[in-house]
């Protein structure tokens, strides 16, 4: 069975956004603490999509696993139905 992981570009995105709004908050902070005050929403929002950006991206990773495991349990099972019919009429 494969196994997928998720994205890494997206993860990448996700976390650089976060950075870049962290970034933000650290500017208006430490460097403007009387003015810019967009920064601080801008760098709520920033940190919001990227936070939205991996969560998406797991979402997506944990459906294909889910598909998958659904495929291969529906393949075992149907194997062992074709054993045990096997079996039957071999015994008859």
């Amino acid at each position: 069975m494969k196994r997928y992981r998720p994205n890494t570009k997206a993860v990448v995105v996700g976390i650089i956004l976060m950075l870049i709004g962290i970034c933000c908050w650290v500017v208006k902070a430490s460097f403007i603490p009387n003015g810019a005050d967009f920064l601080f929403p801008l760098g709520l929002l920033i940190i919001c999509i990227g936070g939205l950006t991996l969560t998406i991206t797991a979402f997506i990773a944990m459906r294909k696993n889910d598909l998958a495991m659904s495929a291969y349990l529906k393949k075992q099972t149907a194997e062992k139905k074709k054993q045990e019919k096997a079996k039957k009429l071999n015994n008859n």
